[in-house]
């Protein structure tokens, strides 16, 4: 891959694209999301039915990208909202690759499960440090990139206490910084996010509270008008004793998985309290100073 220089914009080279390309993305991918921290994602087509058990033999790489907490996509072709890249890159990606009946499934990863997958090609580390240069020589287009609130806990680990085990990360932080946690409850979704799962009373993520009133979850400290509008909702409740019946709920149908994903969850804190003790003294504060 040439390193020729990168006109300052947004856009890269044509010539480099079709290159990254021809790997599905993967080693601007992996590049990109060693720059910025975000999350590595791969959307596949599979002829598994709907909710049917998923064969990873089957599945058929389609693009290998990086994703924001929100809706943004950072692709090659630039940074485009989840719809946008899914009517100009992915469905005529699928068009040309699938065959017979079949859907597209998005899934997340790290970096280190990538050998595993049957991708067609597997990142290789002297194009991936070849993109890392280029990409940095285009300042625009990392501008254009939001930059992470809570860069030392990894995408994935912040992905995974996202959906189905917040509660878990919610306790976790509420044991060692006494920072009540509480359940966000779902009066009104944007049209974008009407089918967004929920529990009946409205449930659906947990965080917990600053004093300042802000919220803080995996993804880092900001409002809890930000943390929610992640799920598409922009009316909406909090409610601690709802948070306390959902991790009764987890205990009494898996507590195995619950215990597990707390003690991770305590793991993943404390190592970046200890990265971040002389940067951010009293972010998380010790229980005998509240």
């Amino acid at each position: 891959m040439g390193q020729a220089k990168i006109k300052r914009s947004e856009n890269f080279p044509v010539q480099l694209i079709e290159e990254w390309e021809a790997d599905d993305c993967v080693n601007f991918a992996v590049a990109l999301a060693r720059i910025t921290g975000w999350l590595l994602h791969v959307d596949w087509w599979t002829t598994s039915p709907p909710g049917a058990e998923i064969s990873i033999d089957q599945l058929k790489p389609l693009r290998v990208y990086v994703a924001d907490n929100r809706d943004k996509i950072f692709d090659v072709r630039g940074v485009k909202t989840i719809y946008e890249f899914n009517q100009s890159t992915i469905i005529k990606i699928a068009n040309k690759v699938g065959t017979g009946m079949g859907g597209i499934l998005t899934r997340y990863y790290n970096e280190e499960r990538l050998p595993s997958l049957p991708l067609r090609s597997q990142p290789d580390e002297t194009k991936v440090a070849a993109a890392m240069e280029v990409i940095k020589e285009n300042p625009a287009y990392l501008a254009a990139i939001p930059k992470r609130a809570m860069r030392c806990i990894p995408a994935y680990d912040a992905a995974r206490y996202t959906f189905g085990r917040c509660s878990a990360f919610a306790e976790a932080m509420h044991e060692l910084t006494g920072l009540p946690p509480v359940a966000l409850l779902a009066t009104k979704f944007s049209r974008q996010f009407a089918a967004t799962k929920r529990a009946e009373n409205g449930y659906f993520h947990s965080l917990v509270l600053h004093p300042d009133g802000t919220g803080e979850d995996a993804w880092g400290k900001a409002s809890i008008e930000d943390i929610a509008g992640r799920f598409g909702a922009i009316e909406f409740q909090t409610s601690d004793k709802v948070h306390r019946q959902v991790i009764e709920n987890m205990l009494r149908s898996s507590k195995d998985i619950y215990e597990e994903e707390f003690t991770r969850a305590l793991g993943i804190i404390r190592e970046y309290r200890d990265k971040q003790n002389t940067a951010t003294a009293g972010l998380f504060p010790d229980k005998r100073a509240d």
